[in-house]
C-alpha cells in the first residue's frame, strides 16, 4: 500500500472508530423525564397571560403572555395544550406562517434568568376550534409542558 492509499484508509478507520465510540454516548439519553438540570422547570418558570377571540376568524383565539425563568438553567417548552383547544400553535402576526412556525412552542428554549414577552403583533399562541361556550371573563387553562417531564397549567382570562 502506498502512502497515498494509506492516508484515506487511516482516515476512514479513525472516523469509523470515533463513530462507534461516540454512538453509545449519543444514544444514552432516552428518558426525557430524567434530563439533568430540567427537573425544576415548573418551579423556575412563571407564566402570565390573556386571550381574545381572533377577529374575522371564527373558532380561533389568540393567547398573549409573558414567561419568566427565575432559575439558573435554561428550560425547554416541549408543548402547549388546552382542553378548550383542538390544537395550540405558534403564530406571528406579521410573518409568513409555516409548519416550523406553528410548532415553535414544541421546542422553545427559555434562557436562564430571562423574561420573554409574546405580545400582540408578535409571536403568540393560536387556539384552534375555540368553543363559543367560553365567554369574556372566563378562565382558559393552558398547560405548558417542559423537557424533563414537568408541566404547569396557567389560566388565561378571555378578554374582548
Amino acid at each position: 500500500m502506498t502512502r497515498v492509499q494509506a492516508f484515506p484508509a487511516l482516515l476512514m478507520t479513525v472516523c469509523l472508530a470515533g463513530l462507534a465510540l461516540g454512538m453509545p454516548q449519543a444514544m444514552a439519553q432516552t428518558d426525557d423525564d430524567n434530563v439533568p438540570g430540567q427537573k425544576n422547570a415548573n418551579r423556575d418558570i412563571t407564566i402570565g397571560g390573556w386571550m381574545r377571540r381572533a377577529p374575522h376568524y371564527p373558532g380561533l383565539a389568540a393567547a398573549y403572555f409573558t414567561i419568566v425563568n427565575k432559575g439558573h438553567e435554561p428550560h425547554l417548552i416541549t408543548g402547549v395544550t388546552s382542553p378548550d383547544c383542538a390544537a395550540v400553535e405558534a403564530f406571528h402576526s406579521e410573518q409568513e406562517v409555516t409548519s416550523h412556525t406553528a410548532s415553535l412552542f414544541s421546542h422553545f428554549t427559555i434562557p436562564a434568568e430571562m423574561t420573554m414577552v409574546f405580545p400582540v403583533g408578535g409571536y403568540h399562541l393560536i387556539c384552534r376550534n375555540f368553543p363559543d361556550t367560553v365567554k369574556t371573563g372566563d378562565a382558559v387553562p393552558l398547560t405548558f409542558k417542559f423537557l424533563g417531564g414537568t408541566s404547569t397549567t396557567v389560566n388565561f382570562t378571555l378578554k374582548d
